[in-house]
């Protein structure tokens, strides 16, 4: 059974938010795994990533829209499922995006959150943790919000805040048989690639272009593994 269908089958998701859902990549984490849905609604600040999640899932049931997370469209206690996933370290006030995700949320409703943190255990796991934290840097240099990804605790930590009830936490460690496995080298190289390029083409700091350097080095020496992942599924009481 695939991880997130042993965390998610059993869950009636009813309406669902799917807070900063950019291009929409954890929607058919959520349409193929949740026992049930009814509808899903994907939003974001970002119109450019909402025309590129419509084109994408121009699906029956699913729909986006243009939204500030910190202050939710939504009445109070309304809705059935909130998930937010991989996106706390891009919003500018974390606490108030999830203080707001509860208040829509239905008693008894479900609170899911998927956030990969920095607390690696393998060096080719600290190889990508790096490697994110570079690109945040890159984004930042440019006047995009994009922050290090938080350590694990503090995730939890910011869930604790919420009071919620029957908290579960899984954790996912991110670590693969093969460190070399060539599809994911391939990709970790794109996504340098992708980062090369805006930075040169908006700036010329040399310094993350050392970085740049210094981390393609690590990137062939070591190999690498994903982020570790946590996953959170809780309750409002």
């Amino acid at each position: 059974m695939n991880a997130f269908e042993e965390l998610f089958s059993d869950i009636d998701g009813g309406r669902v938010l799917d807070v900063a859902t950019g291009e929409g990549g954890y929607i058919p984490v959520l349409r193929s795994y949740l026992g049930s849905f009814t509808h899903i609604t994907g939003l974001d600040m970002k119109q450019l990533l909402l025309r590129k999640a419509q084109k994408k899932l121009d699906i029956e049931r699913i729909e986006f829209t243009q939204m500030n997370a910190e202050h939710l469209g939504f009445e109070t206690k309304t809705l059935d499922t909130v998930n937010i996933a991989a996106s706390l370290h891009h919003l500018e006030n974390v606490r108030r995006v999830l203080a707001e995700m509860k208040r829509v949320l239905k008693p008894g409703g479900k609170f899911i959150l998927t956030e990969m943190h920095r607390d690696g255990g393998t060096e080719e796991q600290f190889t990508a943790i790096r490697i994110h934290h570079w690109a945040a840097a890159v984004d930042t240099s440019l006047g995009i919000l994009h922050d290090r990804t938080f350590a694990r605790q503090e995730i939890i930590d910011f869930v604790d805040e919420l009071n919620l009830v029957n908290i579960e936490i899984r954790d996912f460690s991110g670590k693969m048989i093969n460190p070399r496995d060539a599809s994911a080298m391939a990709g970790i190289s794109e996504y340098l690639d992708r980062y090369h390029q805006r930075l040169v083409s908006k700036s010329s700091n040399e310094m993350l272009l050392q970085q740049e350097l210094e981390l393609r080095a690590s990137l062939t020496s070591k190999g690498f593994q994903r982020e570790p992942l946590l996953v959170i599924i809780a309750e409002r009481a």
